[in-house]
């Protein structure tokens, strides 16, 4: 990798888009910066050696000083932007301003590293003192512990001391390894105190073992108003003694908390030059590679960053990085005529970015300019000396929106766009829109008229979007081959297809029926389609179809063992569901009694009969084969869905579980092959023996697929019993025998099954997920209380205690609304004062946010998701400060109407609205005098959802309500009905009805 990279040819259109170094602006910022904070710190008269007073006196004065000098000369940048003639000079502008508040930064801080040292030695000495104190209690308790474990385990037959035992094991467990820690922490930290206390730092020495460098935009000299400030650091530890590496580490700590206290949010990452850094190939991570590569030294070691550089090159898995990246290329959104984001939308900056980075990666230069990428790609005749030109006009356009998007808002929204008719809240950072637009055309004379504008806009959109397409199809028309146990494969990257699939090179070369003679091969070749998704080519399939007359179950048997070992590897990649589906594409003609074989086949003969066949075809839009690889392709996406929200659950999954659900899901429709049967029973037995058949011998294993296939669908079912959620609750954890890693793969198997039926399933999840969240949280709940409980009395337990802190935020949200209607004063905050004095004084902290979260849901300018989110975070506030006891005082005039009506309606209703419907449903209920009173609740597109009915002395009116019903064509998913019986005699009935038409 050339780490030196400098623009090949002289293209003198480019160098208006170069970023140049110039260390005379950067030097006259750095010492009018430094100049300031002297001459901040000169009276205070602190001496270093009040260590801890002296740091914090230290940081005070960085961050005011240089949040003050930092905002002043970016109020400058942005004013100048507005008649700049070129965005990338007021780009260069901002690079060169953070450089210099970094190198500042530095300069300060290293004045205060023999004082930090000083606080780091007496740090590690107040550890040490603490934990050798510590250590001998915690051996004190692990021989108490141990001794209580011999006298229970003297009478094992008794079923509490088992449970006892069973609990000062655990205890056992944690105090054992809770006690090695001690004492390896203590040994670390005797050999370390001498060591810092020993080193000394000068500025070049620490300067030689350390490089700050940006990354990313930044690195690119492309810091926009709107990009993260990306931060690299990296030390050279192999040079270092282990007490000046921990100097060091906590010398980059004070950097970055000098930076933040200024206000100068960074993302930082990092690095020791010896460390692992496999971590990066992962695909979730494998994004950070090209931002380090792409990196510009900004301080430190040249040498350093070089050589972290060459170890990011020789990680970086070309193959996964190019899938990922072209994945993440196709995956861009199609931006609207009058609105893009300007960053992550088709035709933004990272549709170019992308093409840019898998050039880099092919041709093995990782210059850290776009512009010097750009002159690579013309070089390599890729690009046109024009179309290279048409980029960089490109990019200067969308820089400069999205410079003025990001700083639309704060520095260009004055009086004159109020008149317009603008409004704040339309002006959002990266999003170009109509108000953008017009407040861009008022502000900046670049553009005379709005369909100039517009023309040029999408323009420039469209040369990226054309030229970034372009330039991959030309990096990837290009083939690589892959090398496996016995064979060889031919990519061709740009179709996504294995072309070729050859014996060893240096082999004689012989037919595919020899290649893969052997099935554990073969079905090597489709784990690599599993982790690649590639396609076979058309010719490569009809090949490999003379496989079948080969794979006879006398070679299946042969080879269980490997074979069952392959097929996990296969379970387990990302795109399993791929490989399956092209092993049900490759067949042999249909045969004399009409039985379609396949190489899918081969292995599980059953799936055979699942190819066309159609079954249910009132709920089911596909045949049972397309709805099973469907369902497996889901249920990869619903882990990865788990794996981002649900970190804490997704943890318990272990390799062993995620392939017993993807099993459960190949197999969950298998038993319709016999339409004399219940599938969902009489798949258990199929899969087992179908499993045993390749190789499976693990009962715990079959037990999973089992009971994933018998109720594929029932968490579906009940999430749907909106009559009685409490027992639905209750019948999933006895369905999951009370295991959370059964409730997880229940959840994941029915959404899965159920999103892959049809379209309409797929767009109507949210009572499924809704059911799940609330199973999970029981679950949570029950396995952290200490008390025997029935689970049905538990979850009763907990459903009356979510009911009662809806009550509470409802009240809390009649509050809000009534001071929308007066104000916060008289509604909330005064009657506080004379009801509750000291919480009064707690809810004071937060009355400041209180006004601003007030003063935007008065203006009315939100949206519905932002009113939410506001009434929200107003409700979450108030319930900080006040008790329960205080909020019944503050609502007293609604108690009455709330009583009634929490006591009158179905449970189902209440636990499944938002204090703001709940709100809004006492006004519409709140004269029961009347005969009936009806409320339609909709969902979030709008469409009928459900009713909410109330009616008195009304003779047969359920068969009154069903009949209207009809009449509209409305259907009832579900119904829950409440019977009041009032002291006067008089009977009422509350209605809760899902309906749909």
């Amino acid at each position: 990798m050339d780490t030196n990279f400098s623009p090949i040819e002289n293209y003198p259109f480019l160098s208006p888009f170069i970023f140049t170094e110039d260390p005379q602006k950067l030097e006259k910022h750095k010492k009018a910066l430094l100049k300031k904070l002297i001459k901040a710190w000169m009276p205070l008269h602190i001496e270093d050696s009040q260590t801890q007073e002296y740091l914090s006196a230290r940081e005070k004065v960085f961050a005011t000083v240089t949040a003050e000098y930092y905002e002043k000369q970016y109020k400058i940048i942005v004013e100048k932007s507005l008649s700049a003639e070129s965005s990338f000079t007021t780009l260069a502008q901002n690079t060169r301003l953070l450089d210099s508040i970094i190198h500042t930064a530095f300069e300060y801080a290293f004045k205060d590293l023999p004082t930090l040292k000083v606080r780091i030695i007496e740090e590690l000495k107040k550890e040490y003192r603490f934990k050798k104190r510590i250590l001998p209690k915690n051996q004190q308790k692990l021989e108490l512990t141990q001794k209580q474990i011999e006298k229970i385990e003297s009478n094992p037959e008794d079923p509490e001391q088992r449970q006892l035992l069973k609990y000062y094991n655990s205890i056992e467990a944690d105090l054992t390894q809770e006690t090695a820690d001690l004492n390896e922490r203590l040994k670390y930290l005797k050999e370390q105190m001498p060591l810092a206390e020993q080193a000394e730092f000068k500025r070049d020495f620490l300067l030689n073992h350390l490089v700050i460098f940006a990354r990313g935009g930044y690195g690119r000299a492309e810091l926009s108003f709107a990009s993260d400030r990306d931060l690299g650091y990296c030390l050279d530890t192999q040079q270092l003694s282990s007490g000046e590496a921990e100097i060091c580490r906590q010398f980059i700590i004070h950097i970055e908390n000098l930076l933040r206290i200024a206000g100068i949010e960074t993302a930082h990452q990092y690095f020791e030059l010896n460390e692992d850094l496999s971590r990066f190939k992962d695909p979730a991570t494998i994004h950070t590679i090209p931002s380090i590569l792409e990196s510009r030294v900004l301080l430190g070691s040249n040498n350093l960053a070089n050589a972290l550089k060459r170890r990011f090159f020789q990680i970086l898995p070309y193959e996964t990085f190019v899938l990922s990246q072209i994945r993440d290329y196709h995956d861009r959104a199609i931006p609207g005529l009058s609105q893009m984001n300007l960053k992550e939308d088709q035709g933004g900056l990272r549709s170019l970015q992308i093409p840019l980075w898998l050039a880099a990666a092919t041709f093995g230069v990782f210059p850290n300019q776009t512009a010097d990428m750009l002159a690579l790609l013309i070089q390599k005749r890729i690009i046109s000396p024009r179309q290279g030109f048409k980029l960089c006009q490109a990019l200067e356009f969308l820089y400069d929106l999205r410079n003025f998007s990001a700083t639309g808002e704060k520095f260009h929204f004055d009086d004159e766009a109020r008149e317009r008719g603008l409004s704040e809240k339309d002006i959002q950072i990266n999003i170009i829109n109509d108000a953008t637009e017009r407040l861009y055309l008022l502000k900046k004379k670049r553009f005379q008229t709005i369909d100039v504008f517009d023309r040029y806009r999408l323009q420039m959109v469209n040369y990226i979007q054309y030229l970034s397409q372009a330039i991959l199809q030309r990096l990837l028309d290009r083939t690589i081959v892959r090398t496996f146990s016995n064979f060889q494969v031919v990519v061709h990257l740009g179709q996504r297809q294995i072309v070729e699939v050859n014996a060893l090179e240096g082999m004689p070369q012989v037919p595919m029926s020899l290649i893969f003679n052997d099935p554990t091969a073969l079905l090597e070749l489709f784990e690599y389609v599993g982790q690649s998704e590639y396609d076979l080519s058309f010719d490569l399939k009809d090949e490999m179809a003379d496989l079948i007359r080969i794979i006879t179950p006398d070679v299946i048997d042969t080879h269980r063992a490997q074979i069952a070992e392959r097929f996990t590897k296969l379970m387990l990649t990302p795109f399993a569901a791929c490989a399956w589906r092209i092993m049900f594409d490759i067949c042999e003609p249909i045969n004399a009694d009409n039985q379609p074989r396949t190489l899918m086949g081969c292995f599980i003969p059953e799936t055979n009969k699942m190819r066309f066949l159609l079954r249910n075809l009132v709920y089911h839009q596909h045949p049972v084969c397309t709805h099973t690889l469907n369902a497996l392709d889901r249920t990869q996406k619903e882990l990865d869905r788990l794996k981002k929200d649900y970190q804490e659950l997704y943890q318990y999954l272990e390799p062993k579980h995620i392939l017993a659900l993807k099993w459960g899901i190949l197999f969950h429709d298998v038993g319709k092959i016999d339409p004399e049967t219940v599938h969902e029973v009489s798949g258990t037995s199929i899969a087992v023996k179908a499993l045993e058949r390749i190789g499976y011998e693990d009962q715990e294993l079959f037990t999973l697929v089992s009971l994933l296939i018998v109720h594929h669908t029932t968490v579906v079912q009940l999430s749907r019993t909106s009559a009685y959620f409490d027992q639905a609750l209750q019948s999933f954890l006895e369905i999951a025998d009370r295991n959370l890693i059964n409730v997880i793969l229940l959840f994941l198997c029915n959404i899965s099954d159920y999103i892959s039926v049809s379209e309409s399933n797929a767009h109507s999840t949210r009572v499924l997920r809704t059911f799940f969240e609330e199973t999970s949280r029981v679950f949570a709940e029950m396995r952290s209380s200490q008390k025997q409980e029935d689970s049905m009395d538990f979850i009763l337990t907990y459903l009356d205690n979510k009911k009662n802190d809806l009550e509470s935020d409802t009240r809390i949200n009649l509050l809000i609304n009534r001071s929308l209607r007066e104000n916060l004063d008289s509604v909330l905050l005064n009657p506080l004062l004379q009801i509750n004095k000291k919480e009064k004084k707690l809810l004071e902290k937060s009355e400041d946010q209180l006004q601003v979260l007030w003063r935007d849901l008065k203006l009315g300018s939100l949206d519905k998701r932002g009113t939410d989110q506001t009434t929200e975070k107003f409700i979450r506030t108030i319930r900080q400060s006040l008790s329960n006891e205080t909020l019944v005082t503050l609502t007293e005039l609604y108690s009455p109407l709330i009583n009634w009506f929490f006591a009158s309606f179905p449970n189902r209703f209440l636990l499944s609205s938002s204090p703001g419907m709940i709100a809004e449903n006492l006004t519409i209920f709140n004269k029961l005098e009347r005969p009936a009173i009806v409320n339609v609740i909709t969902n979030a597109r709008g469409q009928l959802n459900a009713l909410l009915i109330y009616v008195h002395d009304l003779p047969q009116i359920h068969s009154r309500i069903a009949y209207t019903l009809n009449l509209k064509h409305l259907t009832i998913g579900s119904a829950k009905i409440n019977q009041i019986n009032f002291a006067s005699g008089q009977v009422a009935f509350c209605y809760y009805l899902k309906v749909s038409k």
